[in-house]
């Protein structure tokens, strides 16, 4: 088989939020398809700065990070899209006034707001009463910090707005103030009781991504394979070869999906690699 491109998300294709860990049966299987000389990259929402040793260590030739707005390979950053200011800056400001949890996530620094932080920290230390001044010492290892500590310079390395609400109905109303330039979505996550979204600038997302690391690798669209279960995955298994779509994916992927695999919970991720002779 030639060798293949293969660009897989990260929450809910390759972490399993349920178990809070990647299945033992997803890190063999991108090891035998590394081995067999496939290329694997990850695909993300991710900021540069959420992507744990766990991933970084794993067999992989770089990653599409912010859905697109930053790109990696092989260590080296290839692409950057910075977030229009004058925008940014006004949707901080409906965002804080209207209370809706958000976190500013840079190529260098991400920033949360109250409700965001309390919620990322709790998850860092595995405690809701955990001590503030630990939970700042905690995230700023990861290099998150309080949206108090953001500064204007700051502006200029942010890439894309993620959204950690417990309010639907204002999440909803920020939508219809989402400016032209800019493209925005949410959905209820179960698994932590929160409203999540993103909004991210118009036209770019992660099938970018996949174009500026196929041009890079002078490869082909053709030899490309996307895996995902989100909305911000759309665009990328449309636009790879074959787009696969988890068994735990939305409708609305599993819809444009060339093929659904099993849930991530059932070995979803490995299943689909063996299906096509990945591995």
């Amino acid at each position: 088989m030639n060798q293949k491109y293969i660009f897989i998300d990260i929450d809910g294709t390759l972490f399993d939020h349920s178990t809070e860990s990647i299945p033992e049966s997803a890190l063999i299987a991108l090891n035998k398809a590394h081995k067999k000389g496939h290329k694997i990259y990850l695909s993300t929402g991710r900021a540069n700065t959420e992507i744990d040793y766990e991933y970084s260590a794993l067999p992989i030739s770089g990653m599409i990070l912010s859905c697109g707005a930053q790109v990696i390979v092989d260590n080296k950053i290839i692409y950057l899209a910075n977030y229009p200011r004058n925008e940014l800056t006004q949707l901080m400001e409906y965002m804080l006034k209207n209370d809706i949890g958000f976190a500013l996530d840079g190529y260098k620094k991400s920033y949360f707001s109250d409700e965001a932080f309390h919620i990322f920290s709790g998850l860092i230390l595995q405690n809701e009463n955990q001590n503030s001044e630990l939970a700042r010492a905690k995230m700023a290892q990861k290099r998150m910090y309080h949206l108090d500590q953001f500064q204007e310079k700051d502006l200029e390395q942010i890439l894309k707005i993620s959204l950690f609400s417990s309010n639907w109905e204002r999440c909803q109303d920020l939508m219809g103030h989402i400016p032209d330039s800019l493209q925005g979505f949410i959905y209820k996550n179960e698994n932590y009781d929160l409203v999540n979204g993103e909004i991210s600038m118009k036209g770019i997302n992660k099938a970018t991504g996949i174009d500026k690391i196929i041009a890079y690798e002078n490869a082909s669209l053709s030899d490309t394979i996307a895996i995902g279960d989100s909305l911000n995955d759309v665009e990328m298994l449309k636009h790879a070869k074959i787009g696969i779509s988890m068994g735990n994916g939305v409708q609305e992927l599993k819809e444009r999906a060339d093929f659904v695999t099993k849930d991530i919970g059932d070995d979803g991720l490995a299943y689909a690699l063996q299906y096509f002779h990945l591995i």
